[in-house]
């Protein structure tokens, strides 16, 4: 039991050799520890409040960028729709022109048919009149207008 006096002293020396010596460096770690953490933290804080602030950024952007998208959305669905009427438009005047044209073609071939339908009438009809003549004039009939024609027309020579 009696040798733990010595090394309790020994021990107390070098411990106040060592705190003496390490005050100023101990010290001067926690402070520093200290200011690290400090601004450490301070830079955690304002990286946070960046983030939340681009975070902020980012959702307006993404708000803009939808109503822009519902904006381009309802753009094409109005020229899709203008398209599609200025289609049915031009079909219609398409089928309104067909028609006329049409119209045009029957309009001109009912012409010619009613033209070729005339002339055939008219030959139809001489063709009767030169049968009924033909039936109702005789010989006599003949050799009489051959005479009156001849001496008409040898009369003027």
């Amino acid at each position: 039991m009696g040798d733990w006096l010595p090394r309790l002293i020994n021990f107390a020396v070098i411990a106040a050799v060592v705190i003496y010596y390490m005050k100023k460096p101990a010290q001067d770690f926690f402070k520093n520890r200290s200011v690290d953490i400090a601004k450490a933290l301070q830079e955690s804080k304002d990286g946070r409040e960046r983030s939340v602030a681009a975070l902020v950024e980012m959702e307006r952007k993404i708000k803009d960028l939808e109503a822009e998208t519902a904006r381009m959305v309802a753009d094409a669905q109005a020229r899709a729709e203008k398209d599609r009427q200025a289609l049915i438009e031009e079909g219609r005047k398409a089928a309104q022109d067909v028609q006329a044209q049409v119209k045009q073609g029957i309009d001109i071939e009912l012409q010619k048919a009613r033209a070729r339908l005339a002339a055939e009438a008219a030959l139809l009809s001489l063709d009767l009149a030169e049968s009924r003549i033909k039936e109702q004039i005789g010989s006599q009939d003949h050799e009489r207008m051959v005479k009156e024609y001849v001496a008409n027309v040898g009369g003027r020579g």
